[in-house]
């Protein structure tokens, strides 16, 4: 709602002839018994029939949050209901109760007594006898804030509940994740218990055995993309969009990480057992989700049939736990963080440093080649070379960014606005006395017709053609009006953008600071060269355009 706060210092109702109405619905998946009575379609009857008694209400969009928690307000469709309010789409909104507005009793009444009487929105509760228009004090009355607070203790035991009964299903040994982990899925029969996915587990079969061979986590990853195997997230997007499960039937959008490898290697599931617990919430309102301590995780084992033999997961692990060295913390981002990237890949660089005595050696590497897959190139390139080669680049578009703000200066002071104007007032006064010549020519042949000098069609065929000419004039003045204006507007405005490289111009080296105000990305070729796209590139081509047929105008 940025932009629409304080815009009416009154706060009450305009007169309304018809309101705009949102209907607003929530379900929630932990609302238990009451789901029935609650059901999405239910609240859509109930406020249908509420609205059909009312003339004065007609309804603009549903919105529907369906699997939503009602302890946030983070949800799709209340976000679009607020959008359209502060858009002024919608002026009203109806809920079967409060409790499907929500159960946070603080951000509740922080919508219903504060931010809706701001925007001069009406809002019904039907079940709980609510309508800030017609009883203005139904708002405030004790028992909004103690049924929010009711709501809000509700989805506290509903929460506690929730994970009561997945903590019991936990300890017994059922699967009680939302996703299943690579290689299982869901028995048919029963949810909560794992079954092979046969084709997956050859893929977990071989991700074991090549590390038992001595290959890494990043040549095991590598091997899986350059194999084109998809992953279990490319699989979900093409059954998503009904595309062929056929490598090459399209681009891999989801590839294999080290990451994704070393969480598979590290997961006890392939061995037969239920690992479950691993993380929590910050609370029923907070959803942040935090990790839980080892000994807190609970593990049930040979619940179901493994993948991997426990000697080769063993195995796996030792092997896991010799190649674990210390790296060095890194302390600060490199300045190019986010900036620069593989031209032909398009995937970030990663810097690489290697300590070697008293020298460090330093250089940047396209991201994909050295992580993901060899299909494309190192795309090596020292970091002294890359720096110099930046601060070189942004040195001249500095210098021509100043040049730029010279030549407006110049044409502001020199002159040149004078000489625009001066152009543009000949070439109006010109227009104009034509359409003069063409009414006198108008007016001398309605006398020659008068006069029988010429026929009626004659005449009517020459005013025809005189007032085709007399409009296409007036469109050529309007389109030298609209070219005037952009011209002079464009010369009289501020040029923000030059600031962010004039302030730069005594650069010595390059810094993190420099680089996130003048350059949008850094495109490292092959063979060490680079390619900057700067900020403000639409701004400064505009500028150079416009110079270019200021300069035009004024020769002709």
């Amino acid at each position: 709602m940025a932009g629409r706060k304080g815009r009416r210092n009154v706060i009450g109702y305009e007169s309304k002839n018809l309101w705009k109405v949102g209907i607003y619905c929530r379900l929630s998946s932990d609302d238990g018994d009451n789901a029935e009575s609650d059901s999405i379609i239910n609240q859509r009857e109930l406020i249908s029939l509420y609205i059909k008694k009312e003339k004065d209400l007609k309804v603009v969009d549903y919105y529907i949050d369906d699997g939503y928690s009602g302890t946030t307000f983070a949800r799709p469709d209340f976000k679009r209901l607020i959008k359209d309010i502060t858009n002024e789409r919608i002026n009203t909104i109806i809920v079967k109760d409060l409790s499907r507005f929500g159960r946070n009793y603080i951000e509740a009444g922080k919508y219903i007594e504060q931010i809706f009487p701001l925007y001069n929105v009406r809002f019904i509760a039907i079940n709980d006898n609510i309508d800030s228009y017609k009883d203005p004090k139904s708002i405030n009355n004790v028992i909004v804030p103690f049924k929010n607070l009711l709501n809000d203790e509700y989805a506290r035991d509903i929460s506690n509940k929730v994970k009561s009964v997945y903590k019991t299903k936990a300890l017994k040994g059922e699967f009680v994740g939302g996703t299943t982990p690579y290689g299982y899925t869901k028995d048919e029969k029963n949810k909560y218990q794992l079954v092979v996915d046969k084709n997956e587990a050859e893929n977990v079969k071989l991700i074991f055995q090549l590390y038992l061979n001595g290959w890494g986590q990043i040549k095991i990853c590598k091997y899986l993309n350059d194999n084109k195997i998809l992953g279990r997230k490319e699989i979900q997007r093409r059954k998503k969009w009904n595309i062929s499960l056929e490598p090459n039937a399209d681009n891999i959008q989801y590839k294999w990480s080290k990451s994704t490898i070393g969480k598979i290697l590290t997961n006890e599931t392939y061995i037969g057992n239920v690992v479950q617990n691993r993380t929590t919430t910050v609370s029923y309102k907070n959803h942040k989700v935090i990790y839980r301590p080892r000994e807190e995780w609970i593990v049930v084992k040979n619940t179901h049939e493994p993948i991997i033999s426990k000697d080769d997961y063993e195995k796996v692990q030792e092997i896991l736990k010799s190649r674990n060295y210390e790296r060095k913390p890194t302390t600060n981002l490199s300045i190019y963080y986010g900036k620069i990237k593989c031209a032909d890949c398009g995937s970030g660089m990663c810097k690489m440093e290697d300590f070697r005595g008293n020298r460090v050696c330093s250089n940047y590497y396209c991201r994909n080649y050295k992580t993901t897959s060899s299909n494309c190139s190192p795309h090596k390139i020292r970091t002294a070379d890359l720096n110099r080669l930046v601060l070189e680049t942004i040195i001249l578009q500095i210098k021509m960014v100043l040049n730029i703000e010279k030549t407006i200066e110049k044409a502001k002071n020199g002159g040149v606005l004078k000489e625009l104007e001066q152009k543009y007032t000949s070439n109006i006064n010109r227009l104009n006395n034509d359409i003069e010549k063409y009414k006198r020519l108008k007016k001398s042949i309605y006398e020659d017709w008068k006069l029988d000098n010429i026929s009626k069609d004659d005449y009517l065929l020459y005013v025809g053609d005189y007032d085709k000419n007399i409009e296409n004039i007036k469109n050529e003045i309007n389109a030298l009006k609209n070219v005037y204006n952009e011209n002079i507007q464009e010369l009289k405005k501020d040029n923000y953008w030059i600031d962010h490289f004039k302030k730069n111009k005594n650069i010595k080296e390059v810094n993190r600071d420099i680089i996130y105000d003048v350059i949008d990305t850094i495109y490292v070729h092959e063979g060490g060269n680079i390619t900057i796209k700067f900020k403000y590139e639409d701004e400064f081509n505009k500028a150079l355009e416009l110079l270019k047929e200021q300069e035009a105008s004024i020769n002709e």
